[in-house]
């Protein structure tokens, strides 16, 4: 069935185009079964923790290159993507240091660049769910009743 476009155009569907509106899907490492569930940690069928990965979102209004080839300026990559205020202190705090303090402000201006890229691009819950956090949270909770 073919598949109509924002602009109108008809493009065919075919078995070699991957359609973006469907995620992949999971499989346990350990017994090779399906993960039904998007935000399961364990495998239901054989209790294997599952491997966490980042997912990036596909519904981002930006391209994430276009704002990495921005950022050559700091914080036009930000201002590209609609946060204002975020790319005006990028930009003043980055320029600052280049001038005052050379290595951490190139230090910055790189973290700046990839923050640009990142930020809005990964989704939250792939680091939500993530079990070494669990741990790390219920080990400085102490011990459950």
């Amino acid at each position: 069935m073919p598949t109509v476009t924002a602009s109108n155009l008809v493009t065919p569907l075919l078995p070699s185009m991957p359609d973006v509106g469907i995620e992949r899907p999971r499989f346990c490492s350990q017994c090779g079964q399906p993960v039904t569930v998007a935000d399961a940690v364990f495998c239901k069928e054989c209790g294997a923790p599952l491997a966490v990965t980042a997912w990036f979102s596909h519904d981002i209004s930006w391209r994430p290159w276009i704002a990495l080839l921005l950022s050559v300026v700091p914080g036009l990559g930000h201002f590209y993507k609609g946060q204002v205020g975020r790319g005006i202190a990028w930009f003043v705090v980055v320029v600052f240091l280049l001038m005052s303090a050379t290595p951490i402000g190139f230090i910055l201006y790189i973290i700046c660049a990839f923050n640009a890229v990142l930020s809005g691009a990964i989704r939250e819950e792939a680091f939500r769910h993530s079990p070494r956090r669990r741990d790390r949270l219920s080990a400085a909770a102490g011990p459950r009743p």
